[in-house]
């Protein structure tokens, strides 16, 4: 019988718009019985998309207030649910799996949990995951490299994102302490992800990573750019919640695209790069920068179509052969409002409306 708590979890999660397809095997299951106990899965079960108080939980499911508000700030702070602080306020609500719940386990994660979940995302989760429009995450191109006179919207500069926001925070990404505990570490930096948040304070004391400054934040952009790493975020316009600095080697997008051919699992940027044949000298630079096999050569470089407009190639030619040069408006992706926007046409691509259950 306890197996059918977390049959009722999985099915949960699954409902909402990131969804976390079932196995023929139970793997979800097993997943979900690492990260919750019995209990702890049954309070997530009463749980919806929308943030409520535990006061308004406990009126809503008959369940103990006080009990409630002691349990559901432990599990927030073991990255279960949502939790969010304003003042003396305390609010949550439901996770996806990813990007959400799995991320948060950064503090909890060891090989047996990367190992479920690497297995996981290679035959259940990505497939499905990225197979469904619009795509979870964007990419950021090097601001820098962008035409001088163009247009770029707030969505895609990371440094408008940070300038944005009251409290940054950064942590270990989750992808390379995966892949490290897996014997398979990183050469380039860890602490990489960044958190932003509209309110100050909000990472002190927060269970994930570390609090930083703004000075900080656009410290450790710059180090990324340097290191050869992508600038991803969510792909909205508005309510941007994080910066990922990915690599191939690691990251869960980037290994999507790169070894289970999914090019359509990221959002490109506006731009593209374009290399000038008579200046280009075959030095191979821009070959060890790009991260999805991008460049191809013969006598020169030459930008094949699997370019997202990272820029990463055009800042790491000595000879300036490299440019950025905003994609035609056929190529463009309409890029969703806000989350709520995302939800609304994910839930619809995967077929999935009964998630609004989740926000009565």
């Amino acid at each position: 019988m306890t197996d059918d708590i977390y049959r009722k979890l999985a099915r949960i999660l699954d409902s909402m718009p990131n969804g976390f397809p079932p196995t023929g095997d139970g793997l979800e299951i097993r997943i979900l019985k690492k990260i919750y106990t019995p209990e702890e899965a049954e309070i997530t079960t009463k749980l919806k998309m929308k943030f409520e108080t535990p006061e308004a939980i406990a009126s809503r499911t008959g369940l103990d207030a006080g009990y409630l508000r002691e349990v559901l700030q432990k599990m927030a702070n073991q990255g279960q649910i949502y939790g969010v602080t304003i003042g003396d306020a305390k609010i949550y609500k439901l996770a996806p799996f990813v990007f959400g719940i799995y991320e948060w386990q950064l503090n909890r994660l060891d090989r047996e949990l990367s190992e479920m979940v690497e297995d996981y995302f290679k035959r259940d989760l990505g497939p499905e995951f990225f197979d469904n429009k619009p795509a979870l995450m964007k990419v950021i191109p090097i601001e820098k490299e962008i035409p001088a006179g163009s247009t770029i919207e707030p969505y895609e500069s990371a440094a408008t994102l940070i300038e944005g926001a009251k409290s940054w925070a950064v942590g270990e990404c989750i992808c390379k302490k995966e892949r490290g505990l897996m014997g398979h570490p990183c050469s380039k930096p860890t602490e990489v992800c960044m958190a932003l948040a509209p309110l100050e304070h909000y990472f002190d004391d927060y269970f994930w990573g570390r609090p930083i400054t703004r000075d900080e934040a656009l410290g450790i952009l710059k180090m990324a750019e340097e290191e050869g790493l992508v600038h991803m975020t969510s792909n909205v316009q508005n309510g941007h919640i994080y910066i990922c600095n990915c690599c191939e080697c690691c990251c869960g997008i980037l290994r999507g695209m790169n070894e289970l051919g999914h090019p359509e699992v990221l959002a490109r940027s506006n731009y593209r790069a374009v290399v000038d044949p008579d200046l280009c000298t075959a030095c191979g630079a821009c070959l060890d920068r790009c991260q999805v096999r991008a460049i191809d050569f013969d006598s020169v470089a030459a930008v094949n179509d699997r370019c997202i407009g990272c820029g990463l190639c055009v800042s790491a030619c000595p000879v300036d052969a490299l440019a950025m040069v905003r994609r035609d408006a056929s190529e463009i992706e309409d890029v969703p409002v806000d989350d709520k926007d995302w939800n609304i046409k994910r839930a619809r691509s995967r077929g999935r409306d009964d998630y609004r259950e989740l926000l009565k």
